[in-house]
């Protein structure tokens, strides 16, 4: 749970993973087998990606379900209806954002 969450939250915000190293003072390969489950990272790391992320330690850890803070009141509501949907739904979903991102990035 914690190397989703934190490689969703960087890529979320659109952040690579050596700009995570830097704040942590770490090699980017090193923060790299954290988001891969490689290795774990102790509890000052948790903390500090915590901080970083505005989140808590239980939300990286999955001990907490909410949605963090960090999304608009809208996104949670979109997140909600993905999470509802069953497979199709989903792949058409991913496809049409696929699209408007590639038309956005073309304007």
């Amino acid at each position: 749970m914690l190397s989703l969450r934190i490689a969703d939250m960087r890529n979320y915000r659109k952040l690579k993973q050596a700009d995570i190293a830097k704040f942590l003072n770490m090699s980017q390969q090193t923060y790299s087998s954290y988001e891969t489950g490689r290795r774990e990272m102790n509890y000052e790391t948790l903390c500090l990606l915590a901080d970083f992320f505005e989140v808590s330690t239980d939300y990286l850890l999955g001990r907490e379900k909410k949605t963090p803070s960090y999304l608009t009141e809208e996104e949670r509501e979109h997140i909600e209806l993905y999470r509802g949907l069953d497979r199709r739904g989903r792949e058409t979903v991913r496809t049409v954002l696929a699209l408007e991102s590639s038309r956005g990035r073309n304007a």
